[in-house]
């Protein structure tokens, strides 16, 4: 593996047995330690079989996942799991604590994590995703946003190296979509957790360091976000619902309005168009 690589997929390909296509057709890319990678494509893309895969839930057909240059497999793959969390797109699915406490407790039981490391890694967890003040609540009783924040602090508190999102904001209303990415963010900033997220929504891709988009299970277009919204009319043609932001800066350059560039994100794009107006 190159230096600063984390991950590395080569050659992915997968079918399921009922299936007469390849799901993944030899799918190749690497992650950087510390870095957001967002795969992103339409429903039927292959993007959650490969989330699968990267957690070892499934197993390729032919290629290989490395991680720190250990091949993922049979044997491997509790060594893995020990340095690779994953939150799913339904928090409720993997609830099995009667309380927030509890919950995050779970996992580091079961890793074998003394009692007085536990209770620090808790409360660091839940620091982390402002949850503190809910440790005694039931999780089934919070929000969808806290839900899931809960969940992430669950992952936070194994010490993972990689955090991978499988459409884990795709049930959330946008209050607690957002909640979620600026969690994700903060982490990634604070900490220097490597995160892959796999979604469908470009908005959240946008925050991402890098993106991968997948199309019919083959590996489309690779990139940084600004370099990937160029291509807006493919991106639509393969249904992806382009980011309100670069829709605008669009719709405001065919008016006249010169911007630098398409803003992939509001807070970019505001910005922008407050220098443009103090200037003019």
């Amino acid at each position: 593996m190159a230096e600063n690589e984390i991950l590395q997929v080569n050659a992915v390909t997968f079918k399921y047995n009922d299936e007469a296509q390849d799901v993944l057709k030899e799918v190749s890319f690497s992650v950087r330690a510390g870095e957001w990678l967002a795969i992103v494509g339409h429903n039927g893309s292959g993007k959650s079989t490969l989330a699968k895969i990267l957690n070892g839930i499934l197993f390729p057909v032919s290629g290989n996942v490395l991680f720190q240059g250990l091949e993922l497999n049979d044997e491997t793959i509790w060594d893995v799991r020990k340095k690779v969390g994953m939150v799913f797109q339904n928090p409720d699915n993997q609830f099995v604590g009667s309380t927030v406490n509890d919950d995050i407790a779970f996992g580091l039981e079961n890793n074998g994590v003394p009692r007085s490391e536990m209770l620090q890694r808790i409360a660091e967890a839940v620091k982390l995703v402002k949850m503190e003040d809910y440790l005694d609540s039931e999780p089934h009783q919070l929000s969808g946003g806290q839900k899931q924040r809960v969940a992430i602090a669950g992952v936070i508190a194994l010490h993972p190296e990689v955090i991978i999102l499988d459409e884990a904001t795709a049930m959330l209303d946008p209050k607690g979509r957002e909640e979620v990415i600026e969690t994700i963010w903060k982490l990634k900033e604070q900490s220097n957790i490597t995160v892959l997220s796999i979604t469908h929504d470009l908005e959240e891709a946008s925050r991402a360091d890098r993106m991968i988009v997948m199309k019919e299970g083959e590996l489309y277009a690779e990139g940084t976000p600004s370099e990937i919204f160029k291509m807006e009319k493919e991106l639509v043609e393969i249904g992806l619902d382009i980011p309100f932001p670069v829709k605008l800066s669009g719709q405001l350059a065919q008016k006249g309005i010169a911007l630098t560039k398409k803003h992939v994100t509001e807070e970019e794009l505001i910005e922008e168009l407050w220098t443009l107006g103090l200037k003019n």
